[in-house]
């Protein structure tokens, strides 16, 4: 089973590992990733993130600001048993300088939860495992394509003017979509692209491209050109 359970932690890991957008703000200010390794975040990372957070077994600290600390306690024991109601592994994956958030994934028996931490206060927010910040971190836009489960948004963008980051756009597709993000132009620009898959009526699918535009009254999906997938 712990095989298994490897497999479903490891594969959102890879999406968020790929995702074009991530290198937007340069090597300077891009997240620090953290490798896994047996489940949980390979030992190099504490080299990385020094004196930030603390692993003991089944619970992670991360630091927080005024000597505070906040605490992530997992079963693991519980996955190795195939108890899957208890089942709960908690690992460091990121760490984002810009705005001094970790990334905390909750991962099930199937399928896993993605917490981005503020290190100032310890607020957090429910966020995905495809993230990236705007180029002057004003914004975070996240993507989900977890097809494991009942996703909660395709794509939601959040302002980082407060702490908690604050929603301000989310968009939930009627039929299966898989989005990208191509490039952030601007804070208020995202090019943008999907595979759209109609099968369940009967249609071909296609690419989608589309950009995310900020205005006065808020975000706004604008779609673009669409171009058939080979059959």
């Amino acid at each position: 089973m712990l095989r298994r359970f490897l497999a479903l932690c490891l594969c959102p890991f890879v999406s968020l590992l790929i995702s074009p957008a991530l290198s937007q703000t340069g090597a300077r200010q891009a997240p620090v990733v953290c490798e896994i390794k047996d489940l949980i975040e390979e030992p190099a990372c504490k080299t990385k993130l020094k004196d930030m957070f603390v692993r003991d077994g089944d619970t992670l600290t991360i630091n927080l600001d005024g000597g505070k600390t906040k605490k992530y306690v997992g079963n693991r024991a519980a996955c190795d048993v195939d108890n899957v109601e208890k089942c709960v592994v908690f690992r460091m994956a990121q760490y984002f300088p810009q705005t001094r958030s970790y990334l905390i994934t909750k991962g099930y028996y199937e399928g896993a939860d993605y917490f981005f931490v503020s290190r100032r206060t310890g607020s957090e927010i429910v966020v995905s495992d495809i993230l990236a910040l705007s180029p002057n971190a004003k914004f975070l836009i996240g993507i989900d394509q977890n097809d494991a489960g009942e996703r909660n948004f395709d794509i939601a963008i959040w302002s980082m003017q407060s702490d908690p980051p604050r929603l301000e756009f989310k968009y939930k597709a009627t039929q299966y979509e898989n989005w990208e993000v191509r490039a952030w132009k601007d804070d208020t620009h995202i090019s943008m692209k999907a595979w759209v898959n109609e099968w369940a009526n009967d249609k071909p699918s296609y690419d989608q491209e589309a950009e995310l535009v900020r205005k006065d009254k808020g975000w706004t999906l604008v779609l673009g050109k669409k171009t058939d997938r080979p059959q």
